[in-house]
């Protein structure tokens, strides 16, 4: 049963190949991973370049300097590095990669602000650069920059005008209130006209049977009087009520600089997401961990003289389990390997350590018992075949993107591919909650696959026993 170990022992040189072959996962992680553990920390390395071609404008008597304003603002952003620059020089940087970006503020941007509540507003056109073939991440860090540099000329614009807005809203109130003030003086004006009117009405008619015909003409016309001022009282009274009404309904209601802002910043976004990754680097060990751990499978089948060990002298059990117990040794040593890296070196935060090494040993000999059965059985071809399911497991095992981005063929084959559930494991493990599957079934799935693949190696084992030779093998004359 411990003959692939004598056999190990007998070739020193065998030892220090399954060794480094052992170290590759670690190198993968630590390499690649640490390559790009915390991009998004060092943005502010990053160049992007302002053209401002703007020219002030004037509103309501007071400057606008759109682009002025917005330069300034930007020498204080620890973010990214912004550099203002001439039009041609922006372009130059962009096409050379100096550059991630560029934001060109064109000359009638102040102007075009001063316009937004006339009959026919203008829109500000900005134009933005970046550079895709150059560097799709920094592009697409570029463009969240511009989208706030964006977002800051339009609150820019909107403070302006709730500036002015407010400046009306808060005289209309006042002339408003000082207009229902001399109504109501006037109305009290009119009811004192009424009044004396009435007392001249009251002489008139005792001086009626005096006089006759012409008092009662005085009283018809002095009446005539008491009514209309009577309706320009009413008219006066409604009038005031109405505009009453109107500042009432703006009691309670501020003009202020913090209304202002509340009003240019209407949403405030509470965070509650289902898992926390601090480091972009944690979110690409599933991947890479997975993927590592199959290298250095795929790397065993193709050093270790899997059919050189064959014996018909000992039973295929005890062969079996033999190869059995090297895969252990190998992947476990792998695993841990690159477990203890991911833990002390990068010192990333795990839920739970205890999963995480775990799916790293399961996975480690599932993908060793799969590409040396495939070795086993088909020789060199077995290798071959070997590297095809790596390549497809990279491309349809959801390491990167979500599986629905891809294409049809991909998200056909995801289900069946062993890396899929190994790289849900490990996010279960760093994550919890991140994991498609429950897992208890990951496990369970990885465990299925080594006995799967271990029997399948029996097999040909006793082919070997029965017939002196193995199933399918490549020979060179």
């Amino acid at each position: 049963m411990f003959n692939e170990f004598k056999f190990i022992f007998r070739n020193k040189m065998l030892i220090i190949a399954l060794i480094a072959i052992a170290a590759i996962p670690l190198l993968y992680v630590a390499l690649f991973v640490g390559s790009m553990w915390s991009p998004y920390d060092k943005t502010d390395q990053l160049k992007l370049s302002i053209v401002n071609q703007d020219e002030t404008a004037k509103l309501n008597g007071e400057k606008v300097t759109i682009g002025d304003d917005v330069v300034d603002k930007l020498k204080d952003n620890d973010k990214f590095d912004f550099q203002e620059v001439s039009k041609k020089e922006a372009y130059d940087q962009l096409e050379r990669g100096k550059s991630v970006g560029t934001i060109i503020i064109p000359k009638d941007a102040s102007s075009n602000a001063t316009t937004l509540l006339d009959e026919k507003p203008k829109k500000i056109n900005l134009e933005t650069q970046v550079n895709p073939g150059s560097s799709y991440t920094g592009s697409q860090s570029a463009q969240k920059a511009i989208n706030t540099v964006t977002d800051s000329i339009k609150d820019n614009i909107r403070s302006n005008y709730l500036d002015q807005l407010f400046d009306s809203a808060k005289k209309s109130k006042s002339g408003f209130q000082d207009t229902s003030e001399a109504l109501g003086e006037m109305s009290d004006a009119e009811s004192q006209l009424i009044d004396g009117n009435q007392q001249v009405t009251d002489g008139l008619k005792q001086l009626e049977p005096a006089v006759g015909q012409p008092a009662q003409q005085l009283i018809s016309g002095n009446q005539q009087v008491t009514d209309g001022l009577t309706q320009l009282q009413q008219n006066n009274n409604q009038l005031k009520e109405k505009i009453d009404q109107s500042v009432s309904q703006q009691e309670g209601v501020a003009f202020e600089g913090d209304n202002e802002k509340a009003l240019n910043n209407v949403t405030k976004v509470n965070e509650n997401n289902a898992t926390e990754a601090d480091k972009y680097g944690e979110t690409i060990v599933p991947y890479m961990a997975s993927v590592s751990l199959f290298v250095g499978a795929v790397s065993f089948s193709a050093i270790y003289p899997l059919r050189k060990v064959l014996s018909k002298e000992m039973t295929s059990i005890k062969q079996a389990f033999g190869k059995l117990l090297l895969y252990l040794v190998q992947g476990t040593i792998s695993a841990l390997l690159m477990s203890s890296w991911a833990i002390f070196a990068l010192n990333m935060s795990i839920d739970d350590i205890g999963k995480f090494i775990l799916v790293g040993l399961l996975w480690a000999i599932a993908a060793i018992t799969i590409t040396t059965f495939l070795s086993l059985l088909l020789d060199r071809i077995g290798l071959f075949i070997s590297m095809v399911l790596l390549i497809l497991q990279l491309s349809s095992s959801e390491g990167m993107f979500p599986i629905e981005l891809s294409a049809q063929f991909f998200r056909w084959i995801h289900p069946f591919s062993p890396m899929s559930y190994a790289i849900q494991g490990y996010r279960e493990a760093i994550f919890t909650h991140a994991g498609h599957f429950n897992f208890g079934f990951v496990v369970a799935l990885l465990i299925g696959i080594i006995v799967v693949m271990m029997i399948l190696q029996y097999i040909v084992i006793l082919w070997f026993n029965k017939r002196q030779r193995v199933p399918f093998s490549i020979e060179f004359k």
